[in-house]
């Protein structure tokens, strides 16, 4: 009996051995080690992204924005149709550049890696040039995207899903979220 025991008590000491060892391996690969969380290369390959779209979206170049994109990226925009796929991205994007000429910029709140997964949580200020009235005003956005490791470990836009964040506005019931910059 003594013999099974220790026997039965090896093996539960050997797969548990097994399983950490694997769960670290795991951590390991997907970018993450025990102690430091995010990698500083994933980390630096996120913020490459982020700062490629907002000069792509600056410079208005609906080309080279979309291709950071997922073939099979959703784009869901605060009150308008999904867009799926990036030609529907690409049509949706260059119609906003074209109604709407702003600059853009960001301001992370939390970025999250998981595996070759991540999120953003940014906030996001336009700033717009209404060259008819002279005017200059912001609009504040709040997004949220799903990255995408590609091989190679660079990163792409899977989900983006924002909202206009109109808790600034003076003018309640007013439909227009452009404030004007004081």
């Amino acid at each position: 009996m003594r013999t099974v025991r220790v026997g039965v008590l090896g093996l539960v000491v050997v797969v548990l051995l097994a399983s950490l060892l694997l769960g670290l391996a795991s951590r390991r690969q997907s970018g993450h080690t025990a102690a430091t969380g995010p990698s500083s290369t994933a980390l630096q390959a996120i913020e490459r992204l982020r700062e490629a779209f907002v000069a792509a979206y600056n410079k208005r170049d609906v080309d080279h924005l979309v291709k950071l994109f997922t073939e099979d990226a959703v784009f869901i925009p605060a009150d308008d149709a999904t867009c799926e796929g990036r030609d529907e991205i690409a049509d949706y994007l260059g119609d906003i550049m074209d109604e709407m000429p702003a600059t853009l910029e960001f301001d992370v709140q939390e970025t999250q890696i998981q595996g070759n997964w991540a999120l953003e949580r940014i906030d996001v200020t336009l700033t717009t040039n209404d060259a008819a009235a002279g005017e200059e005003g912001e609009i504040w956005a709040r997004y949220l995207w799903v990255l995408r490791r590609q091989p190679g470990g660079s990163w792409q836009i899977a989900r983006v899903i924002y909202n206009i964040d109109e808790s600034g506005d003076d003018d309640e019931g007013d439909d227009e979220q452009t404030q004007p910059k004081t």
